[in-house]
């Protein structure tokens, strides 16, 4: 088992690098009126990596499990215009902001995000924790949200704005991340030691934050998924984040139900 623990450190790589929010935004109400298109926007957690049925084998989006998908199919008839999924496994907040904002016009009505992970090392960190002790990964994910605190607010401001100029009318909803897995001493959880959860689930709290303060300065609203989540990281007795898996690129993204606990948590706050 400690072998597949060990191979799973490319699939973590690969799984977030596979490719290269919300307040109701400006504009007369006649126009918001009109704004009904919907565009997801994001990286591997948005795509449903994990959620299995994709659409192809470059951004691995789920066709029918991932959280826009399902959000999409629970609205109203008549809520919604147009759906596009530019969501892709791998986004950085660079590649939203350069090949994924292209549908966004006057006539969008809904934005859906997540997107950060990658930009914050989170590969690196779970690479780290996977081959290292509890003082490596402490260190790996302490690292991580040190460099996340410099670069991430001015790169989550320039795209929140970029989003608010080409989608005027828009509500923007930005969905965070969930711990990844279980916590406790009595958790068994192969060579993820109690330390290395505690550390990837405090670096985890650390992302959520920062880009929730960017998208509250930007009048977006920011989705929590953490309580959503609770009792089902990995190695917990009902898991909605995969741990090792047989596709490795899967490891450590939500599950098919993880992705409904996204979309149900996204529900709640758009009605």
């Amino acid at each position: 088992m400690k072998r597949r623990w060990i191979s799973v450190v490319t699939a973590v790589v690969t799984g977030f690098a596979v490719a290269a929010c919300g307040g109701e935004g400006d504009g007369d109400s006649s126009a918001s009126k009109e704004a009904r298109d919907y565009v997801a926007l994001g990286d591997s957690y948005a795509a449903g990596l994990g959620a299995g049925n994709y659409a192809d084998t470059e951004c691995y989006r789920s066709t029918d499990s991932s959280y826009p998908q399902l959000w999409a199919k629970s609205r109203p008839a008549g809520t919604l215009g147009d759906v596009v999924d530019n969501t892709c496994s791998g986004a950085k907040i660079h590649t939203v902001r350069t090949s994924q904002l292209r549908e966004l016009g006057e006539e969008t009505g809904w934005v859906t995000l997540t997107v950060g992970g990658n930009d914050a090392g989170w590969s690196s960190t779970v690479q780290q924790c996977l081959m290292g002790n509890d003082q490596t990964c402490a260190s790996a994910a302490q690292s991580a949200v040190a460099a996340a605190k410099v670069t991430l607010p001015a790169d989550l401001d320039g795209l929140y704005q970029a989003i608010k100029d080409r989608a005027p009318n828009a509500k923007v909803f930005v969905l965070g991340y969930p711990h990844l897995v279980a916590e406790g001493d009595k958790v068994k959880c192969e060579s993820l030691t109690a330390g290395h959860r505690k550390a990837l689930n405090e670096g985890a709290d650390n992302l959520d934050e920062i880009i929730k303060e960017r998208v509250a300065a930007a009048g977006f609203t920011f989705v929590d998924v953490r309580e959503a989540f609770e009792g089902h990281g990995v190695c917990s007795a009902a898991p909605w984040i995969h741990g090792v898996r047989d596709q490795l690129a899967e490891s450590f993204h939500p599950t098919a139900d993880g992705q409904k606990a996204y979309a149900t948590a996204l529900t709640a706050v758009t009605g």
